[in-house]
């Protein structure tokens, strides 16, 4: 009954957020209910910089010096819990859970990678194996090729970030950004065989391209984030958002400025829509390898009993996990049921915060990332998946600005979490 009244609160408390998002996306500044006026804003004192290369500097040695982390404690690992330090272990203690599928579809293909002969594994999507592959024509190493591959993208994806919030919020906002980018206790997946990386490396691209309405490259990066995670395509919606807050369509349609709407539909709305070319080409693999072009929703049924559901739905799902572990998976209730309840809530609390005070698009981006990761009927990896939800880093960097205490605690236990976590994935626990 408790949970089901917390349950309740927090359907209210989204319904209520994004009722606030929709109408600050429509410029709305403030709305008048029962005769009292409500102020749907609450803008931030942050003024942006300009990006130099000393930032561009300081964000690659940030970068390099996580993934220096992450690897000397897998080196730790193998050491002293492992079977010894050599490169195949040090490879191995990453190869776990999607990681093994990923290389095996780098090594092997759609179609040579299957599981009781059938192509289960077209669930995942194709540019990060592709990139592997293409990589391994000058590296002999698929683990090899993986490695570098997050590592770089994981790199990248720091100068990108340092520059989009440099140019919004300013100098410190963004390196304490980078901070709790790297401190977030999945942070490590960045460094493993997953596409995390190359995912964030994409969207901040891509969202720093509408931001600065560059809408061709927005379009081909869009493109790209689909073909490596579903939820890519939703930056089409996001780069709408931005279009239709600042070009304001409806004000040149009442004009009758034919001229701007027609260069509107090619130089910008054409680009919204090339970022579905990402998810057209991953429909094209499912039907080249199984001749339909969603068989990948009958796998994700069949193998991971996936689909889409309310995140209520979800809520509920995890909580009767969290209660009720399958026998012999108990420790699943510490690593994977219960972390994501607590990040459920902890970015609902987040969600709230920022939706009077954040950009709108900012926002918007970021309710995508939640509530889609978090809508699902067989919620498994929602902690790593949020760690690609960069406002949320952002937010932590502005709140901590006014409460600097509250900041060196979290990351403090950040951090302990993160050690904490990193060690179990490495021995196979069901952290994913």
């Amino acid at each position: 009954m408790l949970f089901q009244l917390l349950l309740f609160c927090a359907a209210a408390a989204s319904a209520a957020a994004l009722a606030v998002l929709v109408l600050r996306l429509l410029g709305l500044q403030a709305v008048s209910l029962s005769g009292r006026r409500l102020s749907l804003c609450k803008p931030m004192v942050l003024a942006g910089d300009t990006f130099t290369p000393r930032d561009g500097l300081w964000a690659v040695l940030w970068g390099l010096g996580a993934l220096v982390i992450f690897h000397g404690a897998t080196l730790l690992y193998c050491g002293i819990f492992g079977d010894g330090v050599s490169w195949e272990h040090f490879w191995t203690a990453w190869r776990q859970y999607d990681g093994y599928h990923y290389l095996g579809l780098a090594e092997h293909g759609y179609a040579g990678y299957t599981e009781g002969g059938r192509p289960l594994f077209l669930v995942f999507f194709p540019l990060y194996p592709w990139l592997m592959r293409l990589l391994h024509l000058l590296i002999p190493s698929y683990p090899l090729c993986g490695l570098l591959l997050s590592g770089a993208c994981f790199v990248g994806s720091c100068v990108v970030m340092q520059a989009l919030v440099i140019r919004e919020f300013g100098r410190k906002t963004a390196r304490g950004s980078l901070v709790f980018l790297t401190a977030y206790p999945f942070a490590f997946f960045f460094a493993s065989f997953h596409t995390e990386s190359l995912f964030l490396l994409l969207s901040l691209g891509c969202f720093y391209c509408i931001r600065t309405h560059r809408w061709a490259p927005a379009g081909v990066l869009g493109a790209l984030a689909a073909l490596t995670r579903m939820q890519g395509v939703f930056l089409a919606v996001v780069a709408f958002a931005e279009y239709w807050m600042t070009e304001r369509p409806l004000d040149k349609l009442r004009g009758r400025d034919w001229r701007g709407l027609w260069q509107d539909l090619w130089g910008k709305l054409f680009w919204m829509a090339f970022m579905g070319l990402g998810t057209l080409v991953y429909l094209g693999l499912n039907f080249a390898v199984t001749g339909d072009p969603f068989s990948f929703m009958d796998f994700q049924k069949e193998r991971w009993y996936q689909g889409f559901a309310l995140f209520t739905t979800s809520l509920t799902k995890l909580w009767n996990g969290f209660l009720h572990p399958s026998e012999g998976y108990e420790f699943a209730a510490y690593t994977t049921w219960g972390p994501q309840l607590v990040l459920f809530v902890f970015c609902l609390i987040f969600l709230l915060y920022g939706v009077r005070r954040m950009p709108p698009v900012w926002m918007l981006y970021y309710a995508v990332c939640v509530f889609l990761n978090f809508s699902l009927s067989n919620p498994l990896s929602c902690c790593r998946y949020i760690a690609c939800a960069f406002p949320l880093p952002v937010m932590l960097a502005v709140g901590c600005k006014r409460h600097p205490s509250g900041g060196t605690f979290l990351l403090v236990v950040y951090g302990a979490l993160q050690g904490i976590f990193l060690m179990a994935y490495f021995a196979g626990r069901h952290v994913c």
